[in-house]
Parts: structure tokens; sequence; C-alpha cells
């Protein structure tokens, strides 16, 4: 199966679009609407007429045998274009291009990862990292993290490498990012999937009823579950897993997610702090708990969580649009100018470096007014 990943713009919204996998931006109601407001017309299934196929974020779209799903199949045969959850975003003017999330050096992802930074090297070369401009963004860290894992277990960087080609021969365009590898017996690589493991080509290790339930295999059931809208099994399942593992932050990370959208705003909050516990470089639960302390009118504690997430990542554009759009509001323009300054260094081309050139004038003016 060849799936055709043609470059297309804002114009394929208005034709037939078809979603596929977990959407990590908004549910699946809320992408048919965007399509609708764009002429578009979305669909349940692919078809001949289908334009394009957006992939979710959040997990590969998998059927139970750990195969790609129906949807990317008949995409690949009748040769529609397929596209990234974040490539749609892009159209919708909803997220500015990937570069611009792009904020680790590789030093910083050789140092959060436990890798050499010659082995960092070596990943770039065999294109299991995917540096813009030298900067490395979050899906590169993952998959860092994911080969530092594999390494501490005794599989070598060659066998990691041959894995995750032959893994690719059955499940097109996989990376690190979207895949859950786990060391297997003899040194292999294995697939985690939410009915039990595969090997590299694809087939199950052993019967889902021998498998050893332990905090992976309760993280992808959480997130089967919250996928399927059993929220208070996702919580369930969230909670064990983050007393079975208290140093993981991805658990506590997608329950306080969960906990917000359903409006539980203290628990949410409770859930992203011991994310930042678990991991005090995650940018993202930082940034996410800002937003949600800002919708509480709690300004000085979502400054000092955008604080954080820039410490983090100090090339986090979204952070830094944020934190002076904040201190903007608070009549910190002094402040505020050197954050929209640094912003429009790292993005002056989107449609929100307007609005930071915009909010740089009116701060810089009111400095000059306030020195008279």
């Amino acid at each position: 199966m060849a799936v055709m990943t043609a470059e297309l713009d804002s114009s394929a919204l208005t034709s037939t679009v078809v979603f596929t996998g977990r959407l990590a931006c908004m549910t699946r109601a809320e992408a048919f609407e965007v399509v609708r407001q764009h002429g578009g017309t979305p669909s349940q299934a692919v078809t001949r007429q289908t334009n394009v196929l957006v992939v979710g974020e959040l997990g590969w779209p998998l059927l139970d045998d750990g195969r790609p799903s129906n949807k990317l199949s008949r995409a690949g045969s009748y040769g529609i274009p397929v596209v990234s959850e974040r490539r749609f975003l892009e159209w919708t003017g909803k997220a500015v291009p990937d570069s611009l999330h792009r904020a680790y050096s590789a030093d910083q992802i050789a140092t959060l990862s436990n890798l050499s930074s010659s082995t960092v090297d070596e990943l770039v070369r065999f294109g299991l990292l995917d540096p813009r401009g030298g900067l490395f963004g979050f899906r590169d860290l993952a998959s860092a993290r994911q080969i530092s894992k594999l390494l501490a277990h005794g599989i070598g960087l060659p066998e990691i490498i041959r894995s995750v080609k032959e893994i690719r021969a059955w499940l097109p365009q996989a990376d690190l990012s979207n895949l859950r590898l786990q060391p297997g017996t003899h040194h292999s690589v294995e697939v985690e999937q939410p009915e039990g493991r595969t090997d590299k080509r694809g087939q199950f290790v052993l019967p889902v009823s021998q498998l050893q339930q332990d905090a992976d295999d309760l993280f992808e059931q959480a997130q089967a579950a919250e996928e399927t809208g059993n929220i208070a099994e996702a919580e369930r399942l969230y909670r064990i897993v983050m007393k079975t593992d208290p140093t993981d932050p991805a658990s506590p990370f997608n329950l306080g997610n969960l906990l917000r959208a359903n409006g539980r705003k203290a628990e949410a909050e409770a859930a992203l702090r011991a994310t930042t516990r678990a991991d005090p470089t995650f940018a993202e639960a930082w940034y996410n708990l800002s937003d949600l302390l800002d919708e509480q009118g709690r300004s000085e504690a979502a400054i000092d969580c955008l604080r954080r997430a820039l410490q983090a990542a100090p090339k986090y554009v979204d952070a830094m649009f944020n934190l002076a759009l904040l201190l903007q509001r608070s009549n910190r323009h002094k402040e505020a100018a050197g954050y929209w300054r640094r912003y429009l260094a790292n993005d002056a081309q989107s449609e929100w470096a307007a609005r930071a050139r915009r909010s740089l004038k009116f701060c810089e003016m009111q400095v000059h007014l306030s020195a008279r």
C-alpha cells in the first residue's frame, strides 16, 4: 500500500475531507464543523470521491490485528492525499507552521533523553529525528526518549533502525513519536498496541490473555476508553497508571486535558501540576496549565507557568505569544514589548506575526507615554 502525501494548501478544506485516528486538538464533530465552515464536505468514509484524509496526532489508526485502518488502506489504494492533523490546523489558522514549534537544540535533545550527542547525530542521519534549521520539536524529543529506553534495555541502535524500517513496511509513515516501542525477547523490538504486542513485522507475539498487564497496557486502555467517550473508565485507568509509575508524565498530562475538557478545572489543575512535577521540562504541560489558570483569571500564576515553559523550551513561540499577551493585559508594557520582539524574531511570516507587530507598536507607544 502506497500512501500519497502530496503537498496541498488550505483550498483542500473546500472539498471532501475524511478523518482517521484520534484528533488531539478537537473532537471529530468539531472537526466536521470546521470543514463545513470552510465550504467543504466532511465524510465518515473514504471513497473515490474523497479529496484528502487527515490523520489525528494521538496515535496511529490501527486495526486490532495491528494493520493500518481501513480508511488509510483505501486512501493508499485510491491515491488520496494523506495529511497530518497539524497541517489541518495550519489550514484553519489554528496553528503556526510546524517549524515554529521546534524549540530544542541538539544538545538539549541529548540531555533530556540521556543520549550522547553522537547518537543524536546518528539518529538524524538515519531519519529517525527530523530537525529544521538546527532545531528539534516535541515529537523528536519523544522519539529520542523511546530510543534511549530501548538502548538502556540492551537493544543496539542498528537493531532499532532495522526494526523501524520493517515496521514502516506494514505501517507507512510510522515514526517513533506515534508508536509505542517496547523491548522484546532476545534484544528485539516490539510494538505496543491496545490488543497486545506485535513484532516488527506486525505479528502478535503472544495471545492477549498471556500478556502481563503493566503501566503501558493500562495507559493504552485509558487512551482507548477516552477515544470512545468512556470518560469515567479513562479517568480510572489514568489514575491507576499515575500510582503505578509516578515518574511518567504522560498519564497526568492526558488526565488533566480530559478533566479540563469536562469542566473539572480544579482536578485538571492538580493533574497538570503532577505532570510538571514528574517532568519539569514538559513545556506543553506548563503551557496548558497556564491556559487553564488564565481562564480562571489567575493571571500571575499563568504568567509564571509560561515563564517555566520557556525555560524548558526557549523557542516555544506559542508560549512567547501568550506571555507577551498576558503581560500586555497586565499593563506591563515594557516587558511585554520584549516578548513581542522575541516572538517576531522567531515568527515573522504567519498571520499571528501581524497581530504581534500591532501589539508591539501599542506597547512601545505606552512605554513612550509613560516616560513623559
